[in-house]
């Protein structure tokens, strides 16, 4: 398929770029009758069945490859190619694919994806409550993208949709063992207690918990919701724990959010650096300020909902703590939900009102986003 490029919004575009300018044989030549060959997909074939299930999650589910873009344009550096999935939609207008959602950008005509990432983008967009015998209709679909003088907007290619059948899975809820973490800045109460968890098994147990201004920094670990069951309080030694009933309280220097660790085994704990505040970060604000993000101890997550964020094809977030960059976290390689320290940004092409979430009662830091 040849889209026809727009001749004349073209060349104003390049001539407002190029006026002034010493022409050199670097300079990309524009011909005028120009068309452009987009990229078209050449595995998976159209119509496969791609069957996804959890006990394969970080298994390469397929490899997407595509041709390469031709533009009749001289000099052009090396084009990008995004993979792109667009879901199907049903409206009073009929049947018709709806927007993409940027998969992953590269400059080699080759991609992988896991079973993971590809039901993360498909939940994301449909949410966890459906049959487990459903049977979407996806497809994809590659844009081409080069960076010449600027003018780049104006040359994207985008190839034909390639449709495919996906049955996505509903991801199991794991119960981790975990301990309450009672205190002066919640009432002293075990059963509303936040809670730190083992998530190896290895008797060490990790949370984060947040410690209001103005309130108790004192606290306690314990195993039941009420004070009956074996509790954990100040031993002799800092870093220590002691689980005689009488033992002392612990506490944390000032108020904030920690990443506390508790070991059973030998009966130590420890926190990390406190957090004053976490904020997510995007290229709508310029990657300059952030917004605060809420933490709901109920929850044991925080959020913020944020409005008029612009559609872009390059929109993109982070969260960072304390209003800096010393901690940020992005997503996984691949993205598969959890965050790591100085990850990827995460896209977000749609714009407009988007809640995001940042969760750490999971293995690892993880996030999630809405678009209301």
């Amino acid at each position: 398929m040849k889209k026809i490029l727009n001749i004349i919004v073209l060349f104003l575009a390049v001539s407002v770029v190029f006026t002034g300018c010493k022409k050199d044989d670097k300079t990309p030549v524009l011909d005028i009758t120009a068309t452009v060959n987009p990229a078209w997909i050449k595995a998976p074939a159209s119509d496969t069945h791609f069957v996804l299930v959890e006990d394969s999650a970080d298994v390469v589910l397929t490899n997407f490859e595509w041709s390469e873009v031709v533009y009749e344009m001289t000099n052009l550096p090396f084009p990008l190619y995004t993979l792109q999935l667009v879901f199907m939609e049903v409206d009073s207008v009929g049947t018709h694919w709806g927007e993409s959602i940027d998969v992953i950008t590269s400059s080699e005509k080759i991609a992988s994806i896991t079973y993971a990432s590809l039901n993360k983008n498909i939940l994301d967009e449909i949410g966890d409550d459906f049959n487990p015998d459903t049977i979407l209709t996806i497809g994809f679909r590659v844009k081409a993208n080069v960076n010449a003088n600027n003018v780049s907007s104006y040359i994207d290619a985008l190839s034909d949709i390639a449709p495919v059948l996906v049955t996505p899975y509903i991801p199991a809820v794991v119960g981790y063992p975990f301990l309450y973490v009672p205190g002066g800045y919640q009432g002293w109460s075990p059963g509303t207690a936040p809670q730190v968890f083992d998530f190896d098994g290895d008797g060490i147990y990790n949370g984060y918990v947040f410690f209001p201004e103005g309130g108790s920094l004192e606290f306690k670990f314990t195993n039941q919701p009420d004070w009956n069951g074996t509790n954990y309080g100040a031993g002799a030694t800092p870093g220590s724990l002691n689980i005689d009933p009488t033992a002392g309280n612990l506490e944390v220097p000032e108020a904030g959010g920690y990443q506390l660790e508790i070991n059973t085994n030998d009966l130590t704990w420890n926190y990390g650096e406190g957090v004053q505040n976490w904020g997510v970060i995007g290229q709508w604000l310029e990657w300059s300020s952030d917004i605060d993000l809420i933490y709901y101890p109920e929850l044991q997550e925080l959020s913020v909902t944020v409005e008029n964020i612009p559609a872009a094809a390059d929109q993109r977030f982070k969260f960072r703590a304390n209003d800096e960059w010393t901690i940020n976290l992005g997503a996984n390689d691949p993205d598969d939900g959890y965050l790591i320290q100085g990850g990827a940004d995460i896209p977000i092409p749609d714009g407009g009102t988007i809640t995001f979430k940042l969760k750490f009662t999971t293995p690892q830091p993880s996030y999630s986003w809405q678009a209301k």
